[in-house]
């Protein structure tokens, strides 16, 4: 990879060997410039969009942040630099060394300076990082959210630099020089007593006693006019230094609040908090009560220590063995050093001692004394306007101007991370093995990444759950600890030092769940039946307490339950060391267990019903996003009514969800779900087990298990003919017309769609899905004529019932007959109608699908690396599913596409390829695309020769989907 310099002190520049790169506009300029703020971590899809789009993101925000992406990847790829841009989930990283971004040196050399041994160092230091500013940050870029917050950030950094240089230059006897450039910093940073200071100090040191006088006293009006507030003691002690005729007077400390400050120093780095910390750090400058709230081992207290030591005037009072509430204003006394004065009340005392001092009072662990704390940081904070409070607690204060600062859990590795490269770059598994033996980190493989990622997943990414876990590395492997990471003696140490309730992570959740009232014990362990996310209503469903809403309030407002704003709206979720902690408490009540269990199961029975009904509808969307959402407690209730023996339940449920399955892609899920169902209801009503029988035909035809779904589309025609079913004899019919079409049996196809015509009777609806199929038939079979004309009147149908899946499947199968026909435009419009609306539904197999339409439109215009491009989407989505039938025929059309772009070699692998998953399962090519592949076969043959093209084809029998879409 080419060697780059990345500015962001001021516009946004990347520079290659060939000089600078052309960015493309403001908001592609933005991502890159967020992404190297953050260098070289990932930057998460949803902090890029909140980073860019602030609170007003387009409207379809991941397609337009993917899209200028792939902008400034083609940016940077004609400039010659490499793709700097690493797709790593859950979002983007910036794959350079930090140190070539000229922040992070900015800051280096800043870090260099704070350690330099002489003021002449200190100088050199901050001259070059200061030299690297040409501007604001990113002045170019429309950054919001936490791009603003780490602009603002760098640029305190910036005045800090400013000051120290300024404060070393007069120690070197240069305050003469730097006055001209004091007096232009107190003019722009009027309220900053740091400039004024110096400029005090440098006119004194210039022998200008009078002038720094006048200095001062301009200092003093400024911030009594502006803030109505007196000059701190530094200021002040200049001025008397000055008027006692000192020529050079000493830089004055500020007093602090305790003549021991006594501060934690702990003995481990803090790890992933770097962005928290210099965003705490910048708040607490300007907001004078701050409170990190979460659950207990987010690592809160960590947090707070590494803000406060950052401070001089900090104080930190741990409040954990404070038993009596009461006692707070004198234990504040006794930390303070004061001492008791007969008739005079504590919270007054220290009102007195802290009026004029500057002071940061760290308050630990505030959750079991609130009743007592917000009032006395209250009055402290009316009465003292120096004071500032930085405050831990499971829930906030409650006190007005506070800022609540939630503290979650480290980010972890996602799903699938397999080697220990990818996991590693990822801050929980970063506090895992820095905090693990070393022998054990020194083992570790890629055959660890799996389970690494497994115990940081489920311990939430929470600190103190990952130390505990760690420590056990001495006796345990990865693997070990992974397959027992709920097991309580396993998150249990005997670590001298820490606190009682850190000493377990079962003692920290103990000291939560013990603060709640009765109410909310009994809601926390009610709602830890859910496995996934559940919104008010189903809480109300499975606990009978009554007033759910505040009890769950209550349980969000201390930090035990998280709730997330959707477009479906508010949801709520336990972490899973939580769910598990009130899951054991549950449990150990059986009668309340069984009865939540029920209530739960019930409740998710009725849900899924009512989505399926709405996946028939105009409310495809929110029924599709219900389902997702709840997909792991549906399951949850399936494995209720099978412990219980509900085989009716469990056969309703199963059917109930086989149209979310195939619309989202499951069909294997759905199909072990209809098939478990199934045989514990052999004998229920002959309706549901028909219906449960089409179901899983329907699954099985999208898994291209033809003979099983034939063999069960016929079972459930006996069925419904038994009992009169018209519409759903009509439905099985359907399938087994589809079925036939699949198999290349075109006219039988057409002769079992006639009978369901005939079946179905005056069912519009269900008419417009036979016709919507024989039009499918038709345009495989070469018939377009006949498929434009049923596709039409089936699309008519769909618009009047407001159908969405079906209106865009029907859209699709259209612009594939305009392809053939010659109609490019017509095909493309249809094909991003229909991608818009299957992304709304998240119908992966529909996405597939568009995309393949789109790659047959640019191909036949003339764009065969567009095709190349869509083609490949396509491909890498219809292996996702399963759907061997389209990977092929995509697979022919990506090869016609790489020979147009003089890749023979690929060419005839993805016709191998496409020949080894066709030939196990008997899947013809499509008439209608049998010309062009043989096309595409001959004209390669000619180019290879027949020895070359043989071994080629061979190759491409043994690829897998992967290596056909990345090769």
């Amino acid at each position: 990879m080419a060697e780059v310099d990345i500015r962001v002190l001021g516009p946004l520049e990347l520079v290659g060997p060939a000089g600078p790169v052309p960015l493309g506009g403001p908001r592609q300029r933005a991502l890159l410039g967020l992404l190297a703020l953050r260098a070289p971590r990932v930057v998460s899809q949803e902090a890029l969009l909140d980073g860019v789009w602030g609170e007003d993101p387009p409207g379809s925000g991941v397609r337009t942040l993917h899209a200028h992406i792939a902008h400034l990847r083609r940016a940077l790829t004609r400039a010659e630099v490499g793709d700097l841009i690493a797709t790593r989930p859950p979002g983007y990283a910036l794959a350079v060394d930090p140190d070539l971004v000229d922040s992070t040196r900015f800051e280096g050399l800043l870090r260099r300076a704070r350690h330099a041994g002489s003021p002449h160092d200190v100088a050199a230091c901050l001259r070059e990082g200061l030299g690297l500013w040409r501007g604001d940050v990113l002045s170019d870029c429309p950054v919001r959210e936490w791009g603003s917050a780490e602009a603002a950030r760098l640029r305190e950094s910036r005045l800090t630099a400013t000051e120290e240089l300024l404060d070393a230059e007069i120690r070197l006897g240069r305050g003469g020089h730097v006055i001209a450039d004091l007096e232009a910093l107190v003019a722009d940073h009027p309220l900053r007593e740091r400039f004024w200071e110096l400029l005090v100090l440098a006119l004194a040191e210039d022998g200008r006693q009078g002038d720094a006088l006048g200095a001062y006293q301009r200092a003093r009006a400024t911030l009594v006019e502006q803030l109505g507030l007196e000059p701190g003691a530094r200021l002040r002690r200049l001025e008397a230094a000055v008027l006692a005729g000192e020529s050079t007077p000493r830089r004055p400390a500020d007093p602090v609040a305790v003549p021991d400050r006594d501060f934690p120093a702990p003995v481990t780095p803090l790890v992933g908090r770097a962005a928290d910390l210099g965003e705490l750090t910048g708040l607490l400058d300007t907001r004078r009560l701050v409170t990190l709230t979460g659950v207990g081992g987010a690592g809160k207290t960590r947090l707070a220590i590494a803000v406060g030591d950052g401070r001089a005037e900090a104080l930190f009072v741990d409040l954990t063995p404070l038993h009596d509430p009461h006692r707070l204003p004198r234990v504040l006394g006794d930390r303070l050093g004061l001492r008791e004065e007969p008739g005079l009340d504590p919270v007054d005392a220290l009102v007195r001692h802290l009026r004029t001092r500057r002071t940061t009072l760290v308050l630990d662990n505030c959750e079991h004394v609130l009743d007592v704390c917000a009032p006395v940081v209250h009055r402290l904070l009316r009465s003292c306007p120096r004071l500032r409070v930085l405050a831990t607690s499971r829930e906030a204060l409650g006190v007005p101007g506070e800022v609540a600062w939630p503290v979650s859990g480290l980010p972890v590795p996602p799903a699938g991370a397999d080697t220990l490269a990818a996991v590693r770059e990822h801050d929980a598994v970063r506090l895992f093995l820095d905090r693990a033996a070393l022998p054990a980190v020194r083992a570790l493989t890629d055959g660890d990444a799996a389970a690494l990622a497994t115990i940081c997943a489920r311990l939430d990414g929470l600190p103190l759950a990952l130390e505990l876990a760690a420590a056990r590395t001495g006796v345990l492997t990865v693997a070990e600890i992974a397959a027992r990471v709920h097991d309580p003696s396993l998150l249990r140490t005997g670590r001298p030092g820490g606190r009682p309730h850190h000493q377990a992570l079962h003692d920290t959740l103990a000291w939560s769940y013990d603060l709640l009232d009765d109410r909310g014990r009994a809601l926390l362990r009610h709602v830890a039946v859910f496995v996934g996310g559940f919104a008010l209503g189903a809480a109300e469903a499975v606990w009978p307490g009554g007033d759910a809403l505040n009890a769950l309030a209550d349980l969000v407002a201390k930090s035990l339950v998280v709730v997330d704003h959707g477009p479906a709206g508010a949801r709520y979720r336990l972490l899973e060391i939580i769910r598990h902690f009130a899951h054991g408490e549950l449990a150990g009540r059986p009668e309340e267990a069984e009865a939540a269990r029920a209530r739960h199961a019930a409740f998710h029975l009725a849900a899924a019903e009512r989505a399926d009904a709405g996946l028939r509808g105009p409310d495809q969307v929110g029924s599709m996003r219900a389902l997702a959402a709840g997909s792991e407690d549906l399951w949850a209730a399936k494995e209720w009514f099978a412990a219980t023996g509900d085989g009716v339940a469990g056969l309703r449920l199963a059917v109930a969800m086989a149209r979310y399955h195939r619309l989202a892609g499951h069909y294997r899920r759905g199909r072990r779900w209809l098939d478990d169902a199934l045989a514990a209801c052999p004998r229920g009503p002959v309706e549901l087990v028909a219906a449960a029988r089409l179901a899983a035909a329907f699954l099985a035809y999208f898994d291209l298990a033809h003979d099983d779904s034939t063999a069960a589309a016929l079972r459930a025609l006996e069925g419904f003919r038994a009992v009169a079913d018209r519409g759903g004899e009509a439905r099985a019919l359907r399938l087994l017309g589809s079925i036939a079409r699949e198999q290349g049996r075109y006219r039988e196809s057409r002769s079992w769609y006639d009978q369901a015509l005939t079946a179905h009777g005056d069912d519009a609806g269900a008419v417009a899905d036979v016709r919507q199929m024989a039009g499918f038939t038709a345009w495989v079979a070469g018939d377009l004529e006949d498929a434009e004309a049923l596709l039409d009147e089936a699309l008519r149908h769909y618009r009047f019932a407001r159908d969405e899946e079906s209106i865009a499947s029907t859209r699709i199968h259209l612009a594939l007959t305009a392809v053939y026909r010659g109609h490019p435009g017509r095909a493309r419009r249809l094909a991003e109608e229909a991608l818009a609306a299957f992304r709304r539904l998240g119908f992966r197999e529909g996405l597939g699908y568009a995309y393949d339409v789109l790659g047959l439109v640019a191909l036949r215009t003339g764009g065969h690396e567009d095709a190349v491009t869509w083609l490949r989407t396509g491909l890498g989505i219809h292996g996702e599913v399963g759907d061997w039938w389209r990977q092929a025929s995509v697979a022919d059309a990506l090869a016609a596409a790489h020979l147009v772009g003089g890749r023979p070699g690929r060419a005839a692998r993805l016709i191998g390829f496409a020949d080894a998953l066709r030939e196990p399962h008997g899947i013809p090519v499509p008439a209608r695309e049998r010309p062009e592949r043989e096309r595409t076969i001959a004209r390669t043959r000619a180019v290879l020769g027949e020895d070359a093209y043989y071994l080629e084809h061979c190759e491409g029998r043994e690829m897998s989907v992967r290596d056909a879409v990345e090769g």
